[in-house]
Protein backbone atom coordinates (compact mmCIF):
# COMPACT_ATOMS: atom_id res chain seq x y z
CA UNK A 1 0.00 0.00 0.00
CA UNK A 2 1.30 3.31 -0.63
CA UNK A 3 0.22 5.94 1.70
CA UNK A 4 -0.11 9.89 1.18
CA UNK A 5 2.94 10.28 2.98
CA UNK A 6 5.21 8.04 1.40
CA UNK A 7 3.79 9.88 -2.03
CA UNK A 8 4.32 13.67 -0.52
CA UNK A 9 8.14 12.30 0.86
CA UNK A 10 8.66 11.23 -3.19
CA UNK A 11 7.44 14.46 -4.61
CA UNK A 12 9.67 16.29 -2.42
CA UNK A 13 12.64 14.17 -3.36
CA UNK A 14 12.01 14.24 -7.00
CA UNK A 15 11.72 18.43 -6.23
CA UNK A 16 15.39 18.08 -4.98
CA UNK A 17 17.09 15.55 -7.07
CA UNK A 18 15.85 16.27 -10.24
CA UNK A 19 17.81 19.53 -10.07
CA UNK A 20 20.86 18.01 -8.65
CA UNK A 21 21.09 15.35 -11.12
CA UNK A 22 21.38 17.81 -13.69
CA UNK A 23 23.25 19.59 -12.30
CA UNK A 24 25.70 16.71 -12.27
CA UNK A 25 25.22 15.81 -15.67
CA UNK A 26 26.07 19.02 -16.41
CA UNK A 27 29.36 18.98 -14.29
CA UNK A 28 30.25 16.00 -15.72
CA UNK A 29 29.73 17.14 -19.56
CA UNK A 30 31.69 20.10 -19.06
CA UNK A 31 34.55 17.80 -17.02
CA UNK A 32 34.99 15.53 -19.93
CA UNK A 33 36.41 18.28 -21.75
CA UNK A 34 39.32 18.95 -19.77
CA UNK A 35 39.61 15.68 -17.77
CA UNK A 36 39.71 12.21 -18.71
CA UNK A 37 40.80 8.82 -16.73
CA UNK A 38 40.69 8.49 -12.87
CA UNK A 39 40.46 12.13 -12.31
CA UNK A 40 37.18 12.04 -14.50
CA UNK A 41 35.80 8.92 -13.23
CA UNK A 42 36.20 10.22 -9.38
CA UNK A 43 33.63 13.29 -10.75
CA UNK A 44 30.92 10.50 -12.16
CA UNK A 45 31.43 8.41 -9.20
CA UNK A 46 30.77 11.48 -6.55
CA UNK A 47 28.10 12.82 -8.80
CA UNK A 48 26.36 9.43 -8.63
CA UNK A 49 26.84 9.21 -4.98
CA UNK A 50 25.70 12.64 -4.30
CA UNK A 51 22.14 12.32 -6.47
CA UNK A 52 21.67 8.84 -4.41
CA UNK A 53 22.24 10.57 -1.37
CA UNK A 54 19.42 13.55 -2.53
CA UNK A 55 16.97 10.40 -3.09
CA UNK A 56 17.67 9.48 0.33
CA UNK A 57 19.65 6.01 -1.12
CA UNK A 58 22.68 4.54 0.68
CA UNK A 59 24.92 1.91 -1.04
CA UNK A 60 26.81 -1.32 0.66
CA UNK A 61 29.09 -2.80 -1.27
CA UNK A 62 31.13 -6.38 -0.13
CA UNK A 63 33.36 -7.80 -2.33
CA UNK A 64 35.91 -5.93 -3.52
CA UNK A 65 38.41 -8.04 -2.93
CA UNK A 66 37.23 -9.92 -6.38
CA UNK A 67 38.21 -6.96 -8.20
CA UNK A 68 41.58 -7.18 -9.17
CA UNK A 69 43.38 -3.14 -9.77
CA UNK A 70 43.24 -2.23 -12.95
CA UNK A 71 41.84 -5.51 -14.79
CA UNK A 72 39.24 -5.17 -17.33
CA UNK A 73 35.71 -7.14 -16.83
CA UNK A 74 31.98 -8.00 -18.52
CA UNK A 75 30.49 -6.31 -15.62
CA UNK A 76 27.31 -7.39 -15.28
CA UNK A 77 23.78 -6.55 -12.64
CA UNK A 78 20.70 -7.13 -12.06
CA UNK A 79 18.32 -4.67 -13.53
CA UNK A 80 15.64 -3.42 -11.29
CA UNK A 81 15.11 0.12 -11.75
CA UNK A 82 16.16 3.98 -12.97
CA UNK A 83 18.93 4.35 -10.26
CA UNK A 84 20.80 1.21 -11.95
CA UNK A 85 23.49 3.51 -13.69
CA UNK A 86 23.75 5.45 -10.86
CA UNK A 87 24.47 2.68 -7.94
CA UNK A 88 26.80 0.77 -10.01
CA UNK A 89 28.95 3.24 -10.95
CA UNK A 90 28.85 4.45 -7.69
CA UNK A 91 29.58 1.19 -5.82
CA UNK A 92 32.12 -0.22 -8.74
CA UNK A 93 35.91 0.03 -7.39
CA UNK A 94 36.98 0.34 -11.19
CA UNK A 95 36.11 3.06 -14.17
CA UNK A 96 33.68 1.63 -16.16
CA UNK A 97 31.31 2.39 -19.38
CA UNK A 98 28.63 0.24 -20.80
CA UNK A 99 25.95 0.14 -23.39
CA UNK A 100 22.49 1.70 -22.50
CA UNK A 101 18.86 1.75 -24.14
CA UNK A 102 19.47 3.83 -27.17
CA UNK A 103 16.02 5.50 -26.44
CA UNK A 104 18.30 7.11 -23.00
CA UNK A 105 20.06 8.73 -25.68
CA UNK A 106 17.47 11.85 -26.70
CA UNK A 107 16.81 12.85 -22.51
CA UNK A 108 17.87 16.33 -22.15
CA UNK A 109 21.17 16.80 -20.66
CA UNK A 110 21.79 12.75 -19.69
CA UNK A 111 21.74 11.69 -23.05
CA UNK A 112 24.48 14.12 -23.92
CA UNK A 113 26.34 13.01 -20.85
CA UNK A 114 26.63 9.78 -21.41
CA UNK A 115 27.39 10.09 -25.45
CA UNK A 116 30.04 12.44 -24.41
CA UNK A 117 31.46 9.62 -22.15
CA UNK A 118 31.19 7.01 -24.67
CA UNK A 119 28.42 5.02 -23.37
CA UNK A 120 27.17 2.79 -26.46
CA UNK A 121 23.81 2.95 -27.45
CA UNK A 122 21.49 -0.24 -28.12
CA UNK A 123 18.12 -1.20 -29.67
CA UNK A 124 15.95 -3.75 -27.23
CA UNK A 125 13.97 -4.40 -30.34
CA UNK A 126 16.24 -5.01 -33.12
CA UNK A 127 18.68 -7.50 -33.05
CA UNK A 128 20.32 -6.53 -36.19
CA UNK A 129 21.22 -3.05 -34.52
CA UNK A 130 22.17 -4.78 -30.96
CA UNK A 131 24.91 -6.77 -32.91
CA UNK A 132 25.93 -4.05 -34.36
CA UNK A 133 26.36 -2.15 -30.95
CA UNK A 134 28.09 -5.10 -29.72
CA UNK A 135 30.61 -4.89 -32.04
CA UNK A 136 31.38 -2.05 -31.46
CA UNK A 137 31.39 -2.24 -27.65
CA UNK A 138 34.23 -4.85 -28.76
CA UNK A 139 35.91 -2.30 -30.28
CA UNK A 140 35.72 0.11 -27.44
CA UNK A 141 36.98 -2.43 -25.08
CA UNK A 142 40.13 -3.16 -26.75
CA UNK A 143 40.76 0.54 -27.45
CA UNK A 144 40.46 1.30 -23.80
CA UNK A 145 42.40 -1.37 -21.74
CA UNK A 146 41.64 0.46 -18.31
CA UNK A 147 37.85 0.35 -18.52
CA UNK A 148 35.32 -2.72 -17.48
CA UNK A 149 32.33 -2.40 -19.64
CA UNK A 150 28.74 -2.72 -18.32
CA UNK A 151 25.92 -4.82 -19.58
CA UNK A 152 22.90 -5.62 -17.62
CA UNK A 153 21.78 -9.09 -19.12
CA UNK A 154 18.31 -8.60 -18.41
CA UNK A 155 17.68 -6.18 -20.70
CA UNK A 156 14.71 -4.84 -19.19
CA UNK A 157 13.53 -4.26 -15.85
CA UNK A 158 12.46 -6.75 -13.21
CA UNK A 159 9.08 -7.13 -12.51
CA UNK A 160 8.56 -9.03 -9.28
CA UNK A 161 11.88 -8.25 -8.10
CA UNK A 162 12.95 -11.69 -9.70
CA UNK A 163 15.72 -12.47 -11.75
CA UNK A 164 14.62 -12.23 -15.90
CA UNK A 165 15.69 -14.51 -18.18
CA UNK A 166 19.63 -13.81 -20.08
CA UNK A 167 20.17 -12.33 -23.15
CA UNK A 168 23.16 -13.97 -25.10
CA UNK A 169 24.83 -10.72 -26.17
CA UNK A 170 26.68 -9.78 -23.09
CA UNK A 171 28.27 -13.73 -23.23
CA UNK A 172 29.15 -13.07 -27.15
CA UNK A 173 30.92 -9.77 -25.91
CA UNK A 174 32.94 -11.39 -23.56
CA UNK A 175 33.82 -14.64 -25.04
CA UNK A 176 34.77 -12.11 -28.06
CA UNK A 177 37.08 -9.85 -25.96
CA UNK A 178 38.61 -13.17 -23.46
CA UNK A 179 37.07 -10.99 -20.34
CA UNK A 180 35.91 -12.37 -17.78
CA UNK A 181 32.72 -11.72 -16.34
CA UNK A 182 32.35 -9.97 -12.61
CA UNK A 183 28.53 -9.99 -11.84
CA UNK A 184 27.43 -7.79 -9.20
CA UNK A 185 24.35 -8.28 -7.46
CA UNK A 186 22.24 -5.67 -5.98
CA UNK A 187 19.44 -6.19 -3.43
CA UNK A 188 16.86 -3.64 -1.80
CA UNK A 189 16.69 -1.56 -4.83
CA UNK A 190 12.94 -2.87 -5.78
CA UNK A 191 11.17 -1.62 -2.88
CA UNK A 192 13.09 1.72 -3.46
CA UNK A 193 11.90 2.29 -7.17
CA UNK A 194 10.29 0.15 -9.80
CA UNK A 195 9.25 -0.24 -13.46
CA UNK A 196 6.13 1.76 -13.83
CA UNK A 197 5.85 4.11 -10.75
CA UNK A 198 7.70 7.18 -10.06
CA UNK A 199 7.71 6.24 -6.43
CA UNK A 200 11.09 6.86 -4.48
CA UNK A 201 11.31 5.55 -0.72
CA UNK A 202 14.59 6.04 0.51
CA UNK A 203 16.64 2.67 1.66
CA UNK A 204 19.55 1.22 1.51
CA UNK A 205 20.61 -0.78 -1.57
CA UNK A 206 23.50 -3.60 -0.95
CA UNK A 207 26.01 -4.42 -4.17
CA UNK A 208 27.59 -7.65 -3.65
CA UNK A 209 30.57 -8.30 -6.26
CA UNK A 210 30.86 -11.78 -6.87
CA UNK A 211 34.05 -13.96 -8.08
CA UNK A 212 34.44 -13.34 -12.27
CA UNK A 213 33.58 -16.16 -14.41
CA UNK A 214 36.27 -17.02 -16.83
CA UNK A 215 35.47 -17.34 -20.90
CA UNK A 216 38.18 -19.75 -21.61
CA UNK A 217 36.23 -23.17 -21.42
CA UNK A 218 33.33 -22.48 -23.30
CA UNK A 219 32.51 -21.29 -27.03
CA UNK A 220 29.92 -19.83 -29.03
CA UNK A 221 28.46 -23.32 -28.85
CA UNK A 222 28.03 -23.66 -25.20
CA UNK A 223 27.26 -19.82 -24.28
CA UNK A 224 23.86 -21.26 -22.75
CA UNK A 225 26.18 -22.92 -20.87
CA UNK A 226 28.20 -20.24 -19.73
CA UNK A 227 25.36 -17.79 -18.84
CA UNK A 228 23.83 -20.59 -16.88
CA UNK A 229 26.96 -20.28 -14.78
CA UNK A 230 26.75 -16.67 -14.38
CA UNK A 231 23.35 -16.77 -13.39
CA UNK A 232 24.15 -19.40 -11.05
CA UNK A 233 25.80 -16.70 -9.41
CA UNK A 234 23.14 -14.53 -8.97
CA UNK A 235 20.58 -16.45 -7.94
CA UNK A 236 22.95 -18.10 -4.60
CA UNK A 237 23.62 -15.01 -3.48
CA UNK A 238 19.64 -13.70 -4.16
CA UNK A 239 19.04 -16.65 -1.55
CA UNK A 240 21.08 -15.70 0.87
Amino acid sequence: MTGIGDRLRSALIWAVALPVFTAGCVLVWSASFVLGGRVLERLIKMSCRVVLAACGIRIHVRGRENVAAGRQYIVMMNHVNFFDPLVLLAGFPGMARGVEEESHFRWPVYGQTILRLGVIPISRKDRARASVSLRRAAAWIKSHPGYSFVILPEGTRTLDDKLGSFKRGGFLLALETGLDILPIVQTGAFRIARKGSLLIRPGRVDLSIEPAVSPACYSRDAVGDFAGRVRLAFLRRAED
